[in-house]
């Protein structure tokens, strides 16, 4: 695991500078260091472009809003990330559909992604604040058009479709032998105790006694 050895309160730099502890630009010049390992075929393949892209825009979302659980939606964009975070993504390459990376499908479309956000030329942008109450406003006035600004979650294959509760102890749950039956009855029962003799009159000794005992 990556890790960050500063003396004194020098670590306290990066989160004042740059927004990240120390931790995470440690583990993030690993990831690019490993990178650098590859040779070039490999480090340009579709799949590694993929990755690379993702983690530019995931990273660097997390520094421009200064939330580091945001992710990227680009479905819900307007809403999920705009109008939530007041942070814009500029930049994005013409010719390039505007989709997850994992769903961009030629080598060179990538690349022209890939290049454009390592140049800065793809980036994130804080939006003032008059320019967020005017985007909030506009999509307000989409809504009150019945424009659907936010797509609704895919539904699941097997929605409404009851499914089976899952059994923690690995047993059958429609299967019940007469012990657990007796058990779920008796939970509702308050059990009695009847107090011993010998012990009843250790009480009335004590109490008549009227002395306290010391716990160690």
């Amino acid at each position: 695991q990556a890790s960050w050895f500063g003396t004194d309160n020098s670590a306290v730099f990066w989160e004042d500078v740059l927004g990240r502890s120390a931790g995470d630009v440690a583990r993030l010049y690993e990831q690019w260091a490993c990178a650098q390992g590859h040779n070039l075929e490999e480090r340009d393949s579709l799949a590694n472009m993929r990755k690379q892209v993702t983690a530019l825009i995931s990273n660097r979302l997390t520094y421009a809003t200064g939330k580091r659980h945001a992710m990227m939606n680009y479905s819900n964009y307007n809403t999920a990330i705009v109008e939530t975070y007041g942070v814009k993504l500029l930049g994005w390459p013409t010719g390039v559909p505007f989709v997850n990376p994992s769903s961009i499908g030629t080598v060179s479309e990538i690349r022209k992604l890939r290049n454009s956000l390592k140049s800065g030329e793809c980036r994130w942008k804080k939006l003032s604040k008059a320019k967020c109450n005017a985007f909030s406003s506009e999509l307000e006035a989409r809504r009150a058009s019945g424009e659907v600004v936010k797509k609704p979650r895919k539904k699941r294959s097997d929605a409404g479709v009851p499914r089976k509760r899952k059994n923690v102890l690995g047993g059958n749950p429609s299967k019940e032998g007469p012990s657990s039956k007796r058990a779920r009855r008796d939970t509702g029962r308050k059990r009695v105790v009847p107090k011993s003799t010998e012990f009843v009159r250790d009480i009335d000794d004590d109490q008549e006694d009227g002395s306290e005992e010391d716990i160690d």
